[in-house]
């Protein structure tokens, strides 16, 4: 068997020398017009057999082709994958053309690029897939895919893989095929649970359900805050001295180690009936927050006797340092300031006919 190059050279050799007789033939009959044309049917007639021979021709020595399909039976719209490996010589070059998306009757959808794998025994190995789909029913064959192969000495030889057969299946069935009723309107209204006004009322019902609890409990809490109501003490301050120094003896602070907050208890306890009685006209909102020494300067100028506001000062003195200076006296010690406190405050008992009842915001004095 001659090589394919050969054969395309021998017809166009056969070719050129037809036509060179008939030229003469027709320069000796003076048929100028026919020679002509026949000259051109000529040409035209050993291209396309040239381009046949070409096109059909094996793959040159040395290179190997293996064109196949994952399927071979398709339904219509069915995705094929065509897989192209050409084997050949480290030395010759192979160039596999990038399709256009019309491929025939296929449709390329996609195509991988060359992947080259050269091995040890000098052959090398290129691969390429094209994805492509088919849209009509019946038997197909791949169109032409020409390779083109360059030896090292710089010709270039093309031949055409084998077609790969695609038959491709109708969706349609036979029962498919046959008329069928007309089906009625479709319903496109849009069901309850899909409309604005649904999301809606949901919404209100979520929300009522998360407030309703937090609702009630508010109700209750304010019904459980009531506003304290003014206590009226009823007892005249000589009375309410007299109950609280009796209260901080109970305690027994002293006892317990706790002499700062026993003599606290008890300075504050003549500071308020001193303040209720003596220092009311003038000073007697202020007389609990009065310092020691404002509080000695307003006894010196009440109606108190000389002897008692000795026996003040002297007792607001002693608490002062046990307060502030951490001086701490003997037990005994203390429960003789209370009892100096309560002795005062019986001595100064003014007459309860000229005392009006105390409001206050609890029931401490």
């Amino acid at each position: 068997l001659q090589r394919p190059a050969a054969k395309a050279e021998a017809i166009r050799k056969r070719t050129r020398m037809g036509l060179l007789s008939l030229q003469d033939s027709a320069g000796s009959a003076g048929l100028g017009l026919q020679a002509l044309v026949a000259l051109l049917l000529c040409a035209a007639l050993s291209t396309v057999i040239v381009d046949s021979v070409m096109a059909q021709s094996a793959p040159p020595p040395g290179v190997g082709v293996s064109f196949t399909s994952d399927r071979s039976d398709l339904t219509v719209g069915d995705v094929a994958t065509l897989s192209l490996v050409v084997s050949h010589r480290a030395d010759l070059a192979v160039v596999i053309p990038r399709l256009e998306r019309e491929w025939g009757p296929f449709e390329v959808q996609a195509q991988t690029s060359v992947q080259t794998v050269s091995a040890e025994d000098g052959m090398r190995t290129i691969a390429k897939q094209f994805r492509v789909v088919l849209f009509a029913p019946g038997a197909f064959e791949t169109p032409n895919l020409p390779i083109s192969v360059r030896s090292p000495d710089g010709s270039v030889e093309r031949f055409q893989p084998p077609p790969v057969l695609l038959t491709v299946h109708s969706v349609l069935t036979g029962t498919d095929e046959e008329l069928k009723d007309l089906r009625p309107p479709a319903d496109l209204s849009t069901p309850f649970w899909e409309q604005p006004t649904f999301f809606f009322l949901a919404a209100l019902l979520v929300v009522a359900a998360l407030g309703a609890p937090g609702y009630y409990l508010y109700r209750r809490s304010r019904r459980q805050v009531r506003v304290a109501e003014p206590v009226v003490d009823t007892r005249s301050p000589w009375e309410a001295a007299i109950q609280e120094l009796d209260r901080i003896g109970r305690l027994d602070l002293p006892g317990k180690g706790d002499t700062k907050e026993y003599y606290t208890l008890v300075a504050g306890t003549l500071r308020a009936y001193l303040g209720a009685t003596y220092l009311r006209d003038s000073d007697r909102m202020q007389a609990t927050d009065m310092s020691t020494e404002e509080m000695v300067a307003a006894i010196r100028r009440s109606p108190l006797d000389h002897g008692n506001v000795r026996l003040v000062i002297e007792l607001l003195q002693e608490a002062d340092l046990v307060k502030f200076a951490n001086y701490a006296p003997p037990a005994s010690r203390a429960y003789e300031a209370a009892g100096q406190a309560r002795k005062l405050v019986e001595a100064t008992q003014l007459s309860l006919e000229r005392m009006p009842p105390v409001v206050a915001s609890g029931g401490a004095v």
